[in-house]
């Protein structure tokens, strides 16, 4: 399995249905094939613009990890793997 690649891919300022600006930094996850994006949002008057960046990662990195906690059970095993592949009825 190759690494993932994340990096900035845009910020920019958005208007929601709020008082409030908020910023909107957006992060690309590249892995071989598998490419998605990632927004992360953000009051802007919560952060200077140098630490929106850093905030952003931190948002991403939370997200992940809620995501891991909540496909734990997902998790297949090498040999449960073997075993759904030898029962697989597709033609070879």
């Amino acid at each position: 399995m190759s690494e993932l690649k994340i990096k900035v891919a845009r910020i920019e300022m958005v208007t929601l249905n709020t008082k409030e600006d908020h910023i909107r930094v957006t992060f690309k996850v590249e892995r071989g094939l598998l490419v998605f994006q990632v927004p992360i949002l953000l009051k802007k008057k919560d952060f200077d613009d140098t630490e929106m960046v850093q905030v952003a990662r931190n948002e991403l990195h939370r997200t992940f990890v809620e995501l891991a906690a909540q496909t734990e059970k997902w998790t297949l095993t090498a040999e449960d793997i073997r075993q759904l592949s030898s029962i697989s009825s597709r033609p070879g």
